[in-house]
């Protein structure tokens, strides 16, 4: 008996993940089985679960539209192949969950770390929030205190660890006539003492669908406002 059989893509596309094979072989009499090999490409970027199919033809029979062998009639003539997957895209989150900065401070600098795997490009977008959703003495404000950020942050092949930066308002004025800064100096004689105020940075949306954040999801972002900040620069 003489038949082909060939490879034939579908999520798993040829070269990229395994090589096409089209042979035509023959079972002699007596025999009850052949065995085929098809070479799977191995990288280390990850993917899913991938899959291609090997179908057996009839080379005596050539289709008059593709012009290719026909494929034998029956449902046991098709194989699916999956190809799994070992490699692993990892999991995010923030290497620290609270931070505290100087009020004076221009930015600060918030550092994500891919745990349990670095294969494959990966990505997560930031978010920043205020403390409470209500008023509260310690929100920190948008444009106020701190600029809000919403963007994607990637990973590529191999990296471990990215760096995000959020400007801080500093309430430092460099140039200040002297009207102002009487004004400057009634406002502050009349409030009460400046408290620290607090915003969350938090991860979300990790892509692709198998990327985990972390419990390390959100950061707690300080900012001194208070007396204590002169003795954070000091011990700093």
């Amino acid at each position: 008996m003489t038949f082909g059989y060939r490879t034939v893509n579908d999520t798993a596309k040829c070269p990229k993940d395994y090589l096409h094979v089209d042979e035509v072989i023959t079972i002699q009499k007596r025999e009850t089985e052949k065995k085929i090999y098809i070479p799977i490409v191995d990288d280390n970027e990850w993917e899913p679960d991938l899959d291609f199919f090997v179908e057996l033809y009839d080379p005596g029979k050539i289709n008059n539209i593709s012009g290719l062998p026909e494929k034998l009639n029956g449902d046991d003539t098709k194989c699916m192949i999956t190809i799994l997957d070992d490699d692993f895209p990892g999991s995010l989150g923030f290497a620290e969950t609270d931070i505290v900065i100087s009020k004076n401070a221009e930015k600060v600098s918030i550092k994500i770390v891919r745990l349990e795997g670095a294969d494959g490009t990966i990505s997560c977008m930031i978010r920043t929030e205020n403390l409470s959703e209500t008023q509260n003495p310690s929100n920190a404000e948008e444009y106020e205190d701190y600029v809000p950020k919403y963007e994607k942050v990637e990973f590529y092949q191999g990296e471990t660890e990215k760096v995000i930066e959020i400007s801080l308002v500093s309430k430092k004025t460099p140039q200040l006539d002297s009207k102002m800064i009487d004004d400057h100096k009634e406002e502050q004689e009349s409030s009460e003492e400046p408290c620290d105020v607090i915003f969350k940075v938090k991860l979300e949306k990790p892509e692709p669908s198998e990327v985990k954040i972390s419990k390390k999801k959100t950061c707690m972002v300080t900012i001194l406002k208070s007396e204590d900040d002169e003795k954070y620069e000091e011990d700093r």
